[in-house]
Parts: structure tokens; C-alpha cells; sequence
């Protein structure tokens, strides 16, 4: 609904005729139109405007009831000057409370924003942007929510929004903290209702890349830095997101594997180049991260959906039940190139089927029995029973092309494309 100034006055006073609102809630139905405005400063101009509207009908055609009618549906929503004028004629208005709000709320966002100021300070951690939300009445929603849809009403924002933005302005001017909607360092919620402050520390994203630099056995544990990590963030926990893995006698090397970094609730925020020269100054730790930035949460769930069409090259070296030649092995390189690889898949008593590509495959015979291959494939393939067949669930495999029996002994990742 689109309106011009005639529009704006009809519709608010309609409005007004059937609900009496507090000037934050008939301002917050106008909240998209006029710059530079508190929806409250937007409410009493227009009351004002309507004041001035009556009058000067008055003064053109003289008192009548609709005249002073409509001055009582002004007095009645609390707007002094109209309460004022209506005095001056020997006519009495008390205010109503505001059908949305009650005139029950803003007159309580100094008091709450000092709440919630002395809640953070009390929060042992370090922080220097933050986010506030509040939790509303349902029916409160319900209320407002009848008057945009009854009178075709597009120009509205939600006092949830009113909310948020008056009590993060006080809040910033009273701790000097940046409001932040999309990263921020703490996060608040004001229950209207209750006056409660509930406050919960952020996790922190950050992005790496990285190289697992040892072989294991299945019950070795390989250390990561996770632990130290947690340490310098003074944080609960650490959770790793990693874009695909690899069983644990697979080495990671090249550039490495991406992975993200959760940090649940850190109470201290270094610098990455104070974490980085640290890690870079231990030699404890199995798995080495090379480089990290900052990033938002969201980017989990999309190195995990990629990691799938990754583009690896891994190294092999497998052991043959015949002998193999460096000629053999080029009739693996024609055959295989851009080749589909066909896997059936056992998870949870259930056959998966999934295609998978090979897009290269070189190599060379060290011995008689002993080759190291290089192949370059999607990221889904799976590599060791691509070598040995995976007893019938992988074809075409190299062991099933060559017509004997192949078992890799070394495999690692040389390089990961995504």
C-alpha cells in the first residue's frame, strides 16, 4: 500500500478511530517512510499533523461533533496537545493504554538497557561487538499483526525490531560496544515479560587447511591441536568441521584438507597471528595447520556439501600377485582416463549405489611386484577399494582391470582442488 499525504492521514485515523496506539505504535505502521525518524517522533508528528488538521477544519466550518470526535480519538491515544485543546473546550479525555503495547514497554528501555549493560559487565570474557533480541508476547504480535493485515498495511515494522534497535542504541552508548547482526562476539535476549537477560557467548569460525603429517594404525589416537587451541580461547570446547576424511594410515599432504574450527563460548579473543606463530612453534602435534581466517558459521555446511565433488590426487603404492610392468600400467592410464567408477555402498545394513569420476591414473613399476600410481578422482571415490576391487563393490577397479590381486600399502592425499 503506497501512500501520499492525504493517504497517510486517512489511514491513521482510521487506525486511531478503532485502536488507540501510543506514539511508538502508530508510528511503527509508517516505520518505512520518512528518514532520519524514531518510529515515536514519527507517531507524534503525525498526531500532530492530524491535530492541525482538525482545527483548521474547525476553523473553516465551524465546531461540530465529528470535529471533536476525532479530537478524542487523539486525546484518547495520549497525545497531549489534543487532551490540551479538548480542556480549553470543557471537555475532560483520559488516555487509554495503547492496544498493542499497553504503554507498558517503552518507557522501560532505559531501565532494561542499564540491565543489560550491568549483565555484560559481569561477564567474565572478553568481547567487543554484540547482538539483542527480545522475546515478545505472543499475543502482543497477534495484536499488531491484526492491524497491519486488517487496514492493508505495508509500510510496518515489527516492534520486535523497534525493541532490539532502541535497546542496542543505549546499550552501545553505555559500554562503547559495536552492534553487530551478522558476527557477533556475545549475543543478548531481553525477555520483555520477565525483565530477564540471558546472555550466551558466540562461537567463533575459523577456517584452515590441514596436513596429516604421520601414518596410524586403527588404534593410534593422532593429536591434534585442538586442545591447545581451546586453551588460548579460554573456551568449553573445541568442534571440527572437516570438508570430507580419510582413514587414519592415510597421510594428508600437498595443501591440504579444509576444515573449520568451532570454539564453543570463548571467553578471550587473541589474535590468529599470535595462535598461528604458537602453532607453528610446537612440534607435539600430528596434524599442521597452514593458515587461518576468520568466517562466518554458514561456510560448515557448504565445505561439507562440496566435499564430495572435490578433486583429489592421491599417491598409492600397492603390492601386485603378478608381475607388473611399466607398459601394463599405461594401459591403466588410457583406460581410466575420465573413467565413471560404479560403488555399492554398505551403511547401516542398507546398499547405496554412487558414481564416482577418475579423471587420471599414472604411474610407474618399482619392482617386480611394487608400483606407485597417481590418481587424480572425485573426492567421493573411495581409493583402497578402488585399488583392490572392494570385493566386488567397486568397478571397474585396478585390481578387477588388471585380472589379478593389487593391496595397496601406502595412500596419501597430494593434493586436494575444491
Amino acid at each position: 500500500m503506497s501512500f501520499d499525504s492525504m493517504g497517510i492521514e486517512k489511514t491513521a485515523m482510521d487506525v486511531l478511530r478503532k485502536y488507540p496506539l501510543c506514539d511508538h505504535c502508530l508510528g511503527r505502521l509508517f516505520a518505512r517512510l520518512g528518514v532520519g525518524l524514531t518510529n515515536e517522533e514519527r507517531g507524534r508528528a503525525i498526531k500532530n499533523y492530524l491535530l492541525m488538521s482538525i482545527h483548521e477544519k474547525i476553523i473553516s466550518e465551524g465546531l461540530s461533533d465529528e470535529a471533536i470526535n476525532d479530537l478524542k480519538v487523539l486525546a484518547l491515544s495520549g497525545h497531549e496537545p489534543s487532551i490540551s485543546f479538548l480542556r480549553n473546550l470543557g471537555i475532560e479525555v483520559s488516555p487509554m493504554p495503547c492496544y498493542v503495547c499497553g504503554n507498558s514497554i517503552f518507557n522501560r528501555l532505559d531501565e532494561w538497557a542499564r540491565n543489560i549493560a550491568d549483565s555484560l559487565r559481569s561477564l567474565n570474557a572478553e568481547y567487543r561487538t554484540f547482538r539483542l533480541g527480545t522475546r515478545v508476547p505472543s499475543d502482543l504480535l497477534s495484536r499488531e499483526l491484526n492491524i497491519t493485515t486488517e487496514f492493508n498495511i505495508s509500510t510496518a515494522e515489527s516492534i520486535k525490531r523497534e525493541l532490539n534497535r532502541e535497546l542496542g542504541k543505549r546499550v552501545s552508548a553505555i559500554l562503547g560496544l559495536s552492534f553487530s547482526r551478522e558476527s557477533p562476539d556475545v549475543e543478548v535476549v531481553l525477555d520483555i515479560t520477565t525483565g530477564s537477560v540471558n546472555i550466551q557467548l558466540m562461537p567463533i569460525y575459523v577456517f584452515t587447511r590441514y596436513r596429516k603429517i604421520r601414518r596410524f594404525t586403527k588404534r593410534a589416537s593422532i593429536r591434534w591441536p585442538t586442545d591447545y587451541i581451546a586453551q588460548v580461547y579460554g573456551a568449553q570446547g573445541i568442534i571440527v568441521h572437516s570438508g570430507g576424511d580419510e582413514v587414519s594410515n592415510v597421510r594428508v599432504l600437498g595443501n591440504g584438507r579444509p576444515l573449520v574450527i568451532q570454539v564453543i563460548k570463548p571467553s578471550k579473543r587473541p589474535s590468529l597471528n599470535d595462535i598461528i606463530a604458537s602453532l607453528k612453534n610446537t612440534d607435539d602435534y600430528d596434524v599442521i595447520f597452514d593458515g587461518m581466517e576468520y568466517v562466518r558459521g554458514s561456510i560448515i555446511r557448504r565445505i561439507k556439501a562440496r566435499s564430495r565433488e572435490y578433486v583429489i590426487t592421491y599417491r598409492v603404492l600397492a603390492v601386485t600377485e603378478n608381475p607388473i610392468t611399466d607398459e601394463t600400467i599405461r594401459s591403466l592410464h588410457e583406460y581410466f582416463r575420465n573413467r565413471q567408477v560404479n560403488q555399492r555402498l554398505r551403511v547401516k545394513g542398507r546398499v547405496r549405489r554412487r558414481v564416482s569420476m577418475v579423471y587420471e591414473l599414472n604411474g610407474r613399476a618399482i619392482g617386480d611386484r611394487l608400483m606407485e600410481l597417481l590418481i587424480r578422482c572425485q573426492g567421493n571415490l573411495h581409493v583402497r577399494g578402488f585399488v583392490h576391487g572392494g570385493f566386488g563393490d567397486i568397478e571397474p577397479s585396478i585390481a578387477g582391470t588388471l585380472g589379478f590381486g593389487v593391496k595397496p600399502i601406502e595412500i596419501d592425499i597430494l593434493r586436494i582442488t575444491d
